[in-house]
């Protein structure tokens, strides 16, 4: 099959870039902060300690659940070591005992082998940055077969193709397209919160 991807216009590995869309992102979507707390809460009702980040950008999740859930450690796996600098500054000393970090890319061959499992593995607002859906099946397989413990949750967050919130059907999918997606990787899915094209998928 032959994939055309989409060229992403912000080269997020640059420092600047890094930082305006830092600057930029809960400006545009302040409802960012809502999944947040569910991820939290999530957190802290079913006691999940090793949290995998895929995609963690400038710190905004790791700065939110380190700082409400103090028995866990928290792992940021981001393709950007711009965004990392970031992530830390935000960070309380005690909180960065609790974090590490990790450059790499998703989108190359081996990019979990390096990984542990998780109790929780969170990729929010960076599944399209596979650059193509078609990507995404495979994506989730190697979540499921190398990253997750028993038991584990997967929580996956991303713009939806619909009315009223994206219009790049290659880069972006629609409610259902996820929903197949997921299912076909294994996983049983829910739907606990959409706001606003944003829709956030917890799957077991």
């Amino acid at each position: 099959m032959c994939i055309k991807e989409v060229l992403s216009p912000i080269n997020l590995r640059n420092p600047d870039d890094a930082a305006q869309w830092a600057n930029e992102v809960n400006l545009k979507r302040p409802w960012r902060v809502q999944f947040f707390d569910y991820y939290a809460t999530l957190i802290q009702q079913q006691q999940r300690v090793e949290i995998l980040e895929i995609g963690s950008g400038p710190g905004d999740l790791a700065k939110h659940v380190l700082g409400r859930c103090p028995d866990i450690h928290y792992s940021a796996f981001d393709f950007s070591e711009a965004m990392h600098k970031l992530s830390r500054s935000k960070l309380l000393t005690h909180e960065l005992e609790r974090a590490d970090y990790r450059v790499g890319d998703f989108k190359q061959t081996g990019w979990a082998d390096a990984l542990a499992q998780y109790d929780l593995v969170i990729i929010h607002q960076a599944l399209h940055e596979l650059r193509h859906k078609a990507y995404a099946l495979d994506f989730h397989k190697i979540v499921k077969n190398k990253l997750l413990k028993a038991g584990a949750c997967y929580l996956v967050c991303d713009h939806l193709y619909a009315e009223g919130a994206m219009t790049n059907p290659d880069l972006y999918m629609s409610k259902d397209e996820h929903i197949q997606c997921l299912q076909q990787s294994g996983f049983h899915v829910e739907l606990p919160l959409e706001i606003k094209g944003l829709c956030l998928f917890q799957c077991h």
